[in-house]
C-alpha cells in the first residue's frame, strides 16, 4: 500500500511525502510515519492520529488479485485532453481513480453526486473550476504510476461485483458492528455532556440495519442478475421491466446512506473530537470519517461504473435475456 499521500479525516488536507510541508519547514521525502507524534495538521490543527492513507492512491489486496489494465502514457494524455469543466465528476473518477483525492480535498461529491459536471460541483462548493481542473489533470498523470491498478470500466462485471463484495461489503459488515459498539459506549459515557452523541448512536443503529439489508439485496438478487446477463444465462438474466427500477432503488438507498453520514458529520463538526474526548471517543470519530471515505469509493464504483455498464449491457441484450423479473 502506498503511503506517499496521507489525508486528514477532519479537513481533507493531504500530506504528500514527495512535496513535504513548506509551512512547517518539512522538506520532500519526509515520510508520514517519521513525523513526530506531536505533529499537527497545518490546516485544522488535528492530531497525527486523525490521518489515514489516501484510499484513492492505495492498492487494496483485492485489487492485487485482479488482472490489471494499466493505462499507457498515451491513454492518459488522450483522456487528459478530454477532461473539461463539463465532464461529469463521476466519470472523471471512473476513468482516473487517482483524481478522487483531489475532489475529496475540495469536498466534491463524486459518488452520489457523480452526475454533476465539474463546473456545477465547483460552483456548489464555491471553488474555482479552472483551479480544480488543472489539479485533476496533474492527478490523472499519476495514473501511470499506480502499478496493477484495475480498470473497472473494462473488467468483467462479474469481477467487479466480486470486488465490491470482498473489498467493501464483507469488511463493512465487520466495521458496522465494531462502530456500533463504540457509539453505544460513547453515548453512555459522554451523552450527558455531549447529547449529540446520543443522536449519533440512534442514527448509526438505523444506518447499520439499512446497510446490512441493502448489501443483502445486492448480493442475493441484483448482482447475480447482472452476472447472469453478462454470461447470457436466461435462468436469472434480466427482468420484465428492465434493470432500471431495481438499480434506481439501490441508487436511492445510496443517496439516503450518504445523507445519514452527512448528518453524522454535521453533528460532530466534521468528526472533530472535543477537548474532553477520551481515546474511545476519538477512535469513534476517526472510524466514522474512514467509513464515510470508504463509502464514497464503494458507492462511486456502483453508481458510476457497475450500474451504467449493466444497464447498457441489458438494453443491448436480445429478448431471450429479458424473461425473469428482478424484485428487490
Amino acid at each position: 500500500m502506498s503511503k506517499a499521500k496521507t489525508i486528514c479525516t477532519v479537513c481533507n488536507y493531504i500530506y504528500d511525502e514527495t512535496i513535504g510541508e513548506p509551512r512547517q519547514n518539512l522538506p520532500p521525502a519526509v515520510k508520514f510515519e517519521d513525523l513526530p507524534d506531536e505533529w499537527d495538521c497545518p490546516e485544522c490543527g488535528s492530531q497525527k492520529e486523525m490521518f489515514q492513507p489516501c484510499s484513492c492512491v492505495s492498492l487494496s489486496v483485492y485489487e492485487q488479485t485482479c488482472v490489471p489494465h494499466a493505462k499507457t502514457k498515451a491513454e492518459v494524455n488522450e483522456a487528459n485532453f478530454r477532461i473539461t469543466s463539463e465532464s461529469l465528476v463521476g466519470e472523471i473518477v471512473a476513468e482516473f481513480p487517482a483524481c478522487a483525492c483531489t475532489l475529496e480535498q475540495y469536498g466534491i461529491d463524486f459518488c452520489c453526486g457523480g452526475k454533476a459536471t465539474l463546473a456545477e460541483a465547483c460552483k456548489r462548493r464555491g471553488v474555482s473550476a479552472d483551479k480544480v481542473l488543472s489539479e485533476l489533470k496533474v492527478a490523472a498523470q499519476t495514473q501511470t504510476n499506480i502499478n496493477g491498478e484495475q480498470d473497472w470500466k473494462r473488467s468483467s462485471l462479474k469481477a467487479l461485483t466480486e470486488h465490491l463484495v470482498s473489498g467493501y461489503h464483507n469488511p463493512m459488515r465487520l466495521e458496522l458492528s465494531r462502530i456500533q459498539a463504540l457509539t453505544e459506549k460513547v453515548a453512555r459515557v459522554h451523552g450527558r455532556r455531549h447529547p449529540e452523541m446520543i443522536e449519533i448512536q440512534e442514527l448509526f443503529a438505523r444506518f447499520k440495519e439499512e446497510q446490512e439489508m441493502h448489501m443483502q439485496k445486492e448480493e442475493l438478487i441484483l448482482f447475480p442478475s447482472i452476472c447472469a446477463i453478462e454470461s447470457k444465462q436466461a435462468k436469472y438474466a434480466g427482468c420484465g421491466n428492465g434493470l432500471e427500477h431495481p438499480i434506481a432503488m439501490m441508487t436511492k438507498e445510496h443517496d439516503e446512506a450518504g445523507a445519514e453520514l452527512s448528518r453524522m458529520r454535521n453533528l460532530t463538526n466534521s468528526f472533530t473530537a472535543p477537548a474532553d474526548a477520551c481515546s474511545t471517543y476519538k477512535l469513534l470519530l476517526l472510524s466514522l470519517a474512514q467509513l464515510e471515505s470508504e463509502m464514497h469509493q464503494h458507492v462511486h464504483k456502483e453508481n458510476n461504473i457497475l450500474f451504467p455498464r449493466a444497464l447498457e449491457l441489458f438494453n443491448s441484450a436480445g429478448s431471450s435475456a429479458k424473461q425473469t423479473q428482478v424484485v428487490l
